[in-house]
């Protein structure tokens, strides 16, 4: 085989045992358990020098390659440093010296959660308590600054009703000189992979890495679907806001520690069972912020953080009735930014207030000038700026209000900047048949904008 860069032919070997073949004088083989990871194949044995208080399973690297095999004995050492550790799996024996090198390791006969998946979906109850001990599990990692990389349902095994984490083969070590030679290298399982990977983030992974991969399983272990595409239809909203967030592409708009997932999780749970919070919280949260805007205009971010969380977890009812209580000091708040990663999430929440349109004509009119404090906002992310705008223009086109349309004409002609022009454009071209139509072009500043004014004119 020719090596990538030197172009000189270097023999790869690829290990293989049968059933009743001894392995260092101490293990015999019994069968196959798993041949399906990449560089390692896992094997039921026997040991030959001693009796143990359970089965084992051997796990060696069939590969000769020298790359494979570092990749390989990091796996081990990691392993090692966890000995007793009740939330990683835990080995017995290796031999890193052998050819091929090895570990021994306790079988799980229960399998990995993946079997649980029927189980997972029909409870709440089992769901939370499954899904709290997998953050825990890879916790233990990301505390020494270390992170797994190949998150997935397979990689948690079970004994009782606990859950182990495994399979450190793509495991980042600190300080290690295994670490993969390529920035663009990435390594994973198809479907779980966060995007950053694909672009350098692999060798420099973290822990909005793994919550990403997370974030895919808990989708697929509720589902029994694929992890590519996200579909809530059959996951509680509160469960799904959750996922969600965890996969968003940007990794900045995601869980950035497993406490803050997991105190999110602790929450939609408690709605989902009943054990507190609920609308009642929602409201009491809202008014301590509103109280406090309206007394000396001060806020915690960590309140209307803590707020804008809640609110996720009621159902859509709850949530409509929550926003038409909103001021609009609230929206002044939230648009300074420092809540620039919860905004879309909250504007998906307002879009159902909106487009359930049971509310008065000159509501409309609040609707839009409630959005034109976020479209205002330029700490904001373009994308949710513009959501404000197509949200406000749904608003006055729904109820013809004429004072919301002209907050929202006032909103466009109020565009200099040309890339954040480009995605307003876009929103008005998707309501090319509303009063936007009516827009004076000279009296727009983005040539963007014109353009796309002029082309819904010519229509």
């Amino acid at each position: 085989m020719l090596g990538p860069e030197s172009g000189q032919c270097v023999a790869i070997i690829v290990f293989m045992f049968q059933t009743g073949d001894i392995i260092d004088g101490k293990y015999r083989v019994d069968g196959i358990c798993s041949d399906t990871g990449g560089m390692g194949r896992i094997l039921f044995v026997t040991p030959l020098l001693g009796r143990l208080e359970f089965n084992v399973v051997l796990k060696y690297c069939r590969e000769s390659d020298q790359e494979q095999i570092k990749r390989f004995r990091r796996e081990v050492r990691l392993l090692a440093s966890f000995k007793g550790n009740s939330k990683i799996v835990q080995i017995v024996d290796e031999n890193l010296n052998h050819a091929p090198p090895y570990f021994v390791m306790k079988h799980y006969q229960q399998g990995d959660l993946g079997t649980l998946s029927a189980t997972l979906k029909a409870s709440l109850e089992v769901q939370e308590h499954y899904f709290m001990q997998m953050i825990d599990c890879v916790n233990e990692l990301h505390a020494r600054a270390e992170f797994h990389r190949d998150v997935k349902p397979q990689n948690f095994l079970l004994e009782g009703d606990q859950v182990v984490v495994s399979d450190f083969g793509l495991t980042t070590e600190i300080g290690s000189d295994t670490a993969f030679t390529s920035s663009s290298a990435h390594w994973g399982t198809q479907g779980y992979i966060p995007p950053e990977f694909f672009n350098g983030g692999f060798k420099h992974a973290d822990a909005t890495g793994d919550i990403f991969m997370l974030g895919k399983t808990f989708y697929v272990l509720v589902t029994n679907r694929e992890p590519t595409y996200l579909v809530e239809d059959e996951v509680p909203s509160p469960i799904f806001h959750i996922i969600q967030r965890c996969c968003s592409i940007p990794k900045s708009s995601r869980y950035q520690t497993l406490a803050e997932l997991k105190q999110s999780l602790a929450a939609a749970y408690d709605v989902l069972l009943g054990r507190a919070g609920g609308v009642g919280k929602v409201r009491q949260l809202l008014s301590g912020i509103q109280d406090r805007i309206g007394r000396d205009f001060s806020y915690d971010s960590a309140e209307l953080a803590a707020f804008i969380e809640q609110l996720a977890f009621l159902d859509s009812n709850d949530q409509i009735h929550v926003c038409a209580d909103l001021s609009r000091e609230f929206f002044r708040v939230l648009r300074q930014g420092l809540l620039a990663d919860r905004i879309c999430g909250f504007l998906g929440i307002y879009e159902k207030l909106v487009e359930g349109r049971d509310y008065t004509w000159s509501y409309s009119e609040t609707i839009a000038q409630n959005m034109e404090a976020l479209f205002d906002g330029e700490t904001l992310l373009m994308d949710d700026r513009a959501h404000a705008l197509d949200l406000a223009i749904r608003a006055a086109d729904y109820m013809n209000r004429y004072a919301a349309m002209d907050t929202c004409r006032s909103m466009i002609k109020s565009v200099r900047d040309e890339a954040f022009g480009i995605r307003i454009a876009s929103v008005l071209l998707k309501h090319r048949s509303t009063f936007v139509a009516g827009v004076e072009v000279s009296e727009c500043q983005s040539e963007s904008i014109r353009n796309a004014l002029r082309q819904i004119k010519q229509q």
